[in-house]
């Protein structure tokens, strides 16, 4: 009977002279995707926990605001909102609610600095 750890674990089947034999492996994790749009993330790499613990902090995410969260294009947006919001066009409640609490963590984040 195959040992429970390796229930859970992937496999490949692999020829050998003597017959087939399963060679068991632990898969990668999934891409990381975008909270907003659901793009997959560039420069996010889809590691095991051995793989991304061996990498430096940034290997792992880029070092921008929102990184390794939101893509290009919805960080974009949410510096425009951020944008009209301070300069009095639009109240923060009248942000899409997407984008209103990556508004208010920018927001915050610049009152501090």
């Amino acid at each position: 009977m195959v040992s429970p750890e390796k229930r859970r674990m992937q496999y490949k089947t692999k020829r050998t002279p003597s017959g087939s034999k399963r060679e068991y492996f632990k898969g990668k994790h999934k891409k990381i995707k975008c909270a907003m749009t659901g793009k997959v993330l560039a420069g996010v790499p889809h590691e095991t926990k051995t793989g991304m613990r061996s990498k430096s902090k940034t290997q792992k995410r880029p070092s921008v605001p929102f990184g390794g969260v939101l893509s290009a294009e919805a960080r974009e947006e949410v510096f425009i909102e951020m944008g009209k919001v301070l300069a009095g066009i639009k109240e923060i409640d009248e942000v899409d609610e997407r984008h209103r609490k990556y508004v208010k963590q920018v927001m915050k984040r610049a009152e501090v600095e």
